[in-house]
């Protein structure tokens, strides 16, 4: 069809597959099954925007409450949180107090 090719996995075997709700044609790839449109845009988010949704994670509001009130989608939202999980160090290097007590105890006897 016209030389179009999957973004996912590169196939030539591609058929329309309805239109999204912007009005755009939907292709399916008969190889992957992966759905997509071509030159979909995506509306960037403002640095301001991510500093604020940022703030209002640390209050207690709901995600969707997040979203409702500064204008993003769940989906950017998700993708967003994902990013701060990868950013964040979640070993934590604390000994337990009682093998604290234990060295110790074992550096008096030395």
């Amino acid at each position: 069809m016209n030389g179009l090719t999957c973004p996912a996995c590169e196939g030539v075997y591609i058929v329309k597959n309805g239109h999204a709700h912007t009005g755009k044609q939907r292709y399916l790839c008969r190889v992957c099954r992966h759905q997509f449109t071509l030159n979909h845009t995506r509306t960037p988010i403002s640095p301001e925007t991510v500093i604020l949704v940022d703030r209002l994670l640390s209050e207690r509001l709901s995600h969707r409450g997040i979203c409702r009130v500064v204008g993003v989608s769940r989906s950017w939202f998700r993708r967003h949180l994902q990013m701060l999980i990868k950013t964040v160090p979640h070993a934590i290097e604390t000994e337990s107090p009682a093998s604290k007590k234990a060295s110790t105890l074992q550096d008096q006897r030395s």
